[in-house]
């Protein structure tokens, strides 16, 4: 009874330790992040703050109240992270032309650990040297980089001697930078990303990294109805991506992309977007006496996954090339109906099968 009560009152105290702190346009991020303690939660107000944001307190949350609108200006790294679980997301980092957005830090001191699992998600990053820079040298690692967008870097994401820690880098677009991602020695996890770059992985030590999920049901990036790869683009429109095809619409390259000949980096389901079935259709013939069998030929682009044929006799079909026999003479108008995951078209043509007595 003593026990469970201690017990009971140790979870209180847990759940009341952690606290939200609000941050008004008139403070400092810093101020607020030297007064938290861990597990606190501190939620910045839309407003123009400064950067340079070192975070030794582990297990925090740093984050703006409303998607982007706390705007942190940078004149160096606009954020340091030298602890544990610190996640910093929803805030719109602009840089210098310099430094990082957020530098997970190469070295600690004797009050900090490292900081392992840390997660930056749901940013705007730009404007920087490197969006995010990920060096572990034994004091991080397992590092998450979710949903961002980062443009206008030279480098979107650069990780260094991660130490056989590996970085999940997933849900991002990483756009107008020289190099999308730059990786020495780093194992990550990539996929689910929008990569239009220069060059958009620079890896020139080669990379074991893992570029794509099993498909899965879901929406992708690029708006198609299954996870797996990466779309890789560049801004001159000869990426991956953008030159090649996808036959049966299922939002996934026909062939696989090979990034690094020495090193075999794969992906397996680069990604390409879908596009809006447009319906086209023939047939043969056209025209006879009755009864007259007519072939009718689905002729639509755009990968379309379903068709629904209207002969304009009162009859349909939803095969993709149906066979019909009219059986009466007269003019039928003929109209197809094409769906995909990105939508629908359809295309009617009046008179198109004219059936003779």
């Amino acid at each position: 009874m003593v026990l469970a009560l201690v017990l009971a009152l140790q979870a209180m105290a847990g759940s009341a330790s952690a606290a939200t702190i609000y941050v008004e346009p008139e403070d400092s991020i810093q101020t607020a992040v030297n007064n938290a303690h861990s597990g606190d939660t501190i939620v910045v107000k839309p407003g123009t703050y400064a950067g340079g944001i070192e975070i030794s307190t582990p297990n925090l949350t740093v984050m703006s109240g409303s998607p982007y609108k706390a705007i942190v200006n940078a004149e160096n790294n606009a954020f340091n992270i030298y602890e544990s679980n610190v996640v910093i997301k929803n805030f719109d980092i602009r840089g210098p032309g310099k430094s990082s957005g957020v530098c997970f830090s190469f070295s600690r001191n004797e009050f900090t650990n490292g900081a392992f699992f840390c997660t930056v998600q749901n940013n705007k990053i730009s404007n920087f040297s490197m969006g995010a820079d990920v060096g572990f040298y034994m004091y991080s690692g397992s590092e998450y980089i979710l949903n961002n967008e980062i443009s206008n870097c030279e480098t979107g994401i650069y990780a260094f001697d991660l130490m056989f820690e590996t970085l999940t880098i997933s849900g991002n677009r990483i756009t107008n930078c020289d190099n999308g991602l730059y990786l020495v020695g780093a194992l990550c996890n990539i996929s689910n990303n929008h990569f239009n770059n220069t060059v958009n992985l620079n890896a020139p030590e080669g990379t074991g990294s893992i570029l794509n999920t099993t498909k899965t049901a879901g929406k992708n990036i690029v708006g198609g109805p299954y996870l797996g790869g990466n779309y890789w683009a560049t801004p001159s429109g000869d990426g991956f991506s953008q030159t090649h095809s996808d036959t049966d619409g299922d939002g996934f390259a026909d062939e696989p992309y090979k990034l690094d000949d020495s090193y075999n980096s794969v992906d397996y389901l680069p990604l390409i977007p879908l596009k809006t079935p447009v319906a086209a259709f023939s047939a043969s013939p056209t025209s006879g006496k009755a009864p007259l069998k007519v072939q009718f030929a689905d002729k639509s682009t755009g990968s379309p996954a379903s068709w629904k044929w209207s002969f304009g006799d009162g009859t349909y079909s939803t095969a993709k090339n149906p066979v019909h026999k009219y059986s009466k003479a007269g003019k039928y108008t003929v109209k197809l109906t094409v769906k995909s995951a990105k939508g629908s078209n359809a295309k009617t043509t009046s008179g198109y099968v004219i059936v003779k007595k």
